[in-house]
């Protein structure tokens, strides 16, 4: 919108503008609108400033920004609160489409099934070299365990690999790394554990904390008061090594039900 220069012939100074309460000569009359030209020559007085603003444009921009603000809230609590229930109802969605079924098995093939970080090359040793030796050779030997590296079958997709793995196996260890407890992996294979859990009654899950990781983890924490048996840390000193393989062995032996806090079985299970 322009006004006229004649509108301000009889100023004395232009810098009046800027105050609060100044006097434009002839406001109703000499001040006139310039552009738009539908405007133009109307004076400025009677222009109605309404017609800059659109209600409904307003009121469709408040709905658009209330929804995305509503929407990031609802989703962010809902991955705060609800991240591992939908992750699994994806994920059992996924398997129901692809045609995957649960395979029972009433003969353990393998007394337990190790779950580790194999990329991490540290981790890898200790299991072929460390657990390896002392549960299938040195002391009272279990049955044959089963092992990524090397009972898997080559090429076959992992979650089968995963779900064969378990399912013919008494236990299933989970031996956790920082870098292990965020991969997908050991997401699937706590998904399948809890699967038999559920299916078989049958609490499988041995955990073996190299690291302490999960620190906040309420899962671990449940872990720990309903079977504090299941869940072990590698021992800082050298000369409780041994009594660490006895424990893991008594893990992987006893059924975890049997050894349940007598203040929280009553909750989990029916045997």
């Amino acid at each position: 919108m322009e006004i006229h220069p004649e509108a301000f012939r009889d100023l004395s100074n232009l810098e009046d503008l800027h105050l609060n309460a100044v006097e434009i000569p002839r406001l109703a009359t000499g001040v006139t609108c310039a552009t738009p030209s539908k405007t133009k020559g109307e004076g400025l007085i009677n222009f109605d400033t309404g017609a800059c603003v659109s209600d409904d444009m307003a009121f469709i921009l408040y709905l658009i920004s209330s929804s995305v603000i509503v929407c990031s809230m609802a989703a962010a609590l809902t991955v705060h609160l609800f991240y591992w229930d939908a992750s699994y109802i994806i994920h059992y969605c996924w398997a129901k489409t692809k045609g995957y079924r649960h395979l029972g098995s009433k003969e353990n093939v393998y007394g337990a099934f190790i779950t580790y970080d194999t990329k991490d090359p540290l981790v890898s040793d200790w299991v072929l070299n460390r657990l390896r030796a002392e549960l299938e050779e040195s002391g009272d030997k279990l049955q044959p365990i089963c092992l990524e590296e090397r009972d898997w079958a080559p090429g076959a997709p992992v979650i089968d690999n995963l779900s064969q793995s378990i399912s013919h196996s008494r236990k299933t260890v989970f031996v956790l790394t920082e870098a292990y407890v965020r991969s997908g992996t050991f997401r699937m294979a706590a998904y399948l554990a809890h699967q038999r859990l559920l299916d078989e009654d049958t609490d499988v899950t041995v955990l073996v904390l190299l690291e302490p990781v999960l620190r906040l983890s309420r899962f671990l924490r449940l872990r720990r008061q309903l079977c504090e048996a299941s869940v072990l840390e590698w021992p800082s000193n050298p000369s409780a090594e041994h009594w660490f393989w006895q424990r893991l062995r008594n893990a992987i032996r006893v059924d975890n039900q049997a050894v349940y806090n007598k203040l929280y079985s009553s909750y989990f299970g029916t045997k």
